[in-house]
């Protein structure tokens, strides 16, 4: 196959043995040239049974001890609420704005409601769940754990698709210098089908018609411009907001050094 961002050769990479009800084994490829890796087995699968895979491990998510798979999950999704009503307040970002694959949406419910939250997979407990995007509607975007899901172009175009012109999206997600050969890596989960290097997302962020990209350091969060005026009003009051900032004309490769954070 082709890498989808930059269209050079992928070439097998390593497999790594899941042993579940709708995923046995599986291979990964890597692109010879950004490095991006992905999951061929799981962008060859059938869709339903991808749908069946993702509610599976889903389900199992949402009755396992999230704090214990990852004791940074709570203090990051507060510290991203934070600064996303902090970039509310300085008028950084605005309405209206979703939290695209928004799980059990805590995101939302710390934040509040101008959040509205989606989500695929999950149980919608709330009113302020959408059930359909409109492309091009949204002036903020934000994806939490969600980019290491997609499964190629099509998935990508989604997202950035509902974005206004001038919108900005939030993104959380491990982007790598190089994705490690290690079946035992950490990151390497049953529905995680993309792995990003530093080069792919730029690539991505330059297709996707982004102007400057800021990465603050405590929320793991990219925030990427279509909009000049908002990235320098950003810059301007960034001093007054909590946290480690770094800016750039193009997507900000913070992480370069291993071990990488999520």
């Amino acid at each position: 196959m082709n890498c989808f961002v930059c269209g050079a050769e992928m070439r097998p990479f390593m497999e790594k043995s899941f042993a579940l009800k709708h995923l046995d084994a599986c291979r990964y490829v890597r692109c010879e040239s950004c490095g991006l890796v992905v999951a061929e087995t799981l962008y060859d699968m059938p869709h339903a049974q991808w749908q069946q895979l993702n509610r599976e491990c889903h389900a199992a998510y949402q009755h396992t001890d999230a704090l214990a798979v990852d004791p940074n999950w709570l203090p990051r999704l507060h510290a991203q609420a934070e600064l996303l009503t902090s970039l509310k307040n300085f008028g950084v970002i605005d309405s209206p704005a979703v939290d695209f694959g928004a799980g059990d949406g805590k995101l939302s419910d710390f934040a509040g409601d101008w959040l509205k939250k989606f989500d695929e997979f999950m149980s919608r407990p709330d009113e302020n769940y959408l059930t359909e995007l409109a492309p091009g509607t949204f002036n903020f975007v934000i994806t939490c754990s969600v980019f290491e899901h997609l499964l190629g172009a099509a998935d990508v175009e989604k997202i950035f698709d509902l974005l206004t012109d001038g919108g900005t999206c939030a993104l959380h997600t491990l982007v790598c210098e190089e994705v490690p050969r290690d079946p035992n890596w950490f990151y390497l989960q049953p529905v995680h089908a993309t792995f990003w290097t530093n080069v792919a997302m730029k690539k991505i962020f330059a297709q996707y018609n982004f102007k400057s990209c800021a990465y603050h350091v405590e929320s793991r969060l990219w925030l990427m411009f279509r909009d000049e005026e908002k990235f320098s009003r950003l810059k301007s009051c960034a001093e007054k907001i909590s946290g480690t900032w770094s800016f750039a004309a193009d997507f900000v490769d913070y992480w370069k050094v291993k071990p990488y954070r999520s």
